[in-house]
């Protein structure tokens, strides 16, 4: 997975956390318990103060619901009526195909269990909620494409087209060092020469935000990545594992890169290979997943009440 396509990913699942955890507390906001007790909603519920100056839970409430209550109900619909329709059709998704979609939305991380830890660490996204958030894109998918036949021909026609996109791609570990002088560059590899360690040197020297921070750690990199400077992967791509060079001339700026490591997956098994495909393609031909939420809401009679802005529900 690129860095483009981790954010993306990222985002989508951080808007469902936060809508479903929104869902959740609205759900459950009429009452709050205390010593294991439900105490009345005639009983304010202080749950900030600024200056001394109470901030209820009932307010709290009441400006997640301006904000985000459309979304919110809209979520907890569309949960209900895929429920719905996957137990009308028989459709169930496995922990192991999970498991299976985890591994494959955790590649560009150095192993699943890093990727888990990072999603919790940082954005405070629990396994028990990706795992949930997988399933239901799974079962969605399923439910989309129940209908939809492929052939073996399509398949062998797909792979013809595209060889390349299911071979071991290697993935090298870099760091990179940017500086705006070719001689700034010559610099730093004489300091690292001399035992500087790189890590140090780029939170001194380099420029580049995304990398600076973080001892110039730019992650695992597929050899073929686009989002990467050509002269960038050229250099990476002739080092072996521990080696730095440079400089290399990137579009503004000279860099110095590190070689941490180099992997190469194994071969895919050809079975997942076809089946792979086979369910890309039928996803091709098949309705949108947002068309068909909208179409199971509309089958299973789901409606917002009145006091929902039309404009923040239609969807």
């Amino acid at each position: 997975m690129t860095r483009q396509e981790k954010g993306l990913w990222v985002t989508v699942v951080v808007l469902t956390a936060g809508v479903l955890f929104m869902g959740s507390w609205i759900l459950f906001s009429g009452a709050v318990f205390q010593d294991g007790k439900k105490t009345s909603k005639d009983t304010p519920s202080v749950v900030a103060s600024v200056q001394d100056m109470p901030i209820t839970e009932e307010e709290w409430t009441s400006e997640l619901k301006k904000r985000y209550g459309s979304e919110v109900l809209m979520t907890m619909m569309n949960r209900q009526v895929v429920e719905l329709e996957a137990a009308a059709a028989g459709i169930t998704v496995t922990p192991q195909e999970i498991d299976q979609e985890l591994e494959r939305t955790s590649q560009g991380y150095e192993s699943k269990e890093i990727f888990l830890q990072e999603m919790e660490q940082q954005l405070g996204l629990t396994e028990e909620l990706l795992r949930a958030e997988t399933s239901y894109r799974l079962t969605l998918e399923k439910i989309a494409t129940a209908n939809v036949k492929v052939s073996d021909a399509e398949i062998d026609q797909y792979l013809e087209q595209h060889p390349d996109q299911f071979s071991p791609k290697k993935q090298l570990k870099l760091s990179i060092i940017k500086v705006e002088e070719e001689w700034e560059a010559e610099k730093v590899l004489d300091r690292l020469e001399n035992g500087e360690d790189f890590a140090s040197l780029a939170e001194e020297v380099s420029i580049d935000e995304y990398t600076r921070e973080n001892g110039g750690y730019l992650g695992f990199v597929e050899e073929d990545d686009p989002f990467q400077p050509e002269a960038l992967m050229e250099m990476a791509l002739s080092l072996n594992k521990g080696d730095i060079a440079g400089p290399v001339q990137l579009d503004d700026s000279y860099g110095i890169v590190y070689v941490q490591d180099i992997q190469v997956p194994d071969k895919v098994d050809d079975h997942h290979i076809r089946e792979t495909v086979r369910k890309q393609l039928a996803l091709e031909q098949s309705v949108s997943l947002s068309e068909l939420e909208s179409q199971l809401r509309d089958k299973y009679k789901a409606r917002m009440m009145a006091g929902i802005p039309s404009e923040q529900h239609n969807n």
